[in-house]
């Protein structure tokens, strides 16, 4: 029995575009005819000198906003993920000391330690990210709509 390759029966076939109907390029209704309007960019508008206050006022709050969120979420986070390392090390000096074999701590226990406290230090700085974002909507919203109340 014998395998072979044509390459004469592989054949690759582009099939052309409509270039009348093509909505990514032409952004033309394929129904209608008429051109589809872009809702994803929005028009450059002029900004009065206190729209580019407010803006620039809006901008320095974001950020920090978003640098609050992060020094809290990395502290958070070294905090519980040395608390969660040091549980980890406790617990292998714990089977040491069971084992009636006290020796010093072994580098398995020391690496998963050190990356239980990693994984929750990712853990808590993400989540203060998405909290971060979260009040950052939330500042937007109430100045693009107008009604701030907080």
């Amino acid at each position: 029995m014998t395998v072979g390759f044509s390459p004469s029966v592989v054949a690759f076939k582009a099939e052309p575009k409509n270039m009348d109907t093509c909505q990514c390029e032409h952004r033309i209704c394929p129904q209608c005819g008429k051109p589809i309007e872009d809702k994803f960019e929005k028009p450059k508008e002029k900004s009065g000198f206190f729209t580019r206050v407010k803006d620039g006022f809006i901008n320095v709050r974001k950020f920090f906003i978003d640098a609050g969120y992060m020094i809290g979420g990395t502290v958070k986070g070294l905090l519980y993920g040395a608390a969660a390392g040091s549980v980890v090390l406790a617990g292998n000096a714990v089977k040491n000391i069971a084992k009636k074999a006290p020796k010093t701590l072994s580098t398995k226990g020391k690496i998963l330690a050190g990356t239980v406290g990693t994984v929750v230090l990712a853990y808590n700085m993400i989540k203060a990210k998405l909290s971060a974002n979260d009040s950052k909507a939330h500042l937007d919203h109430r100045w693009e709509t107008g009604h701030n109340e907080k």
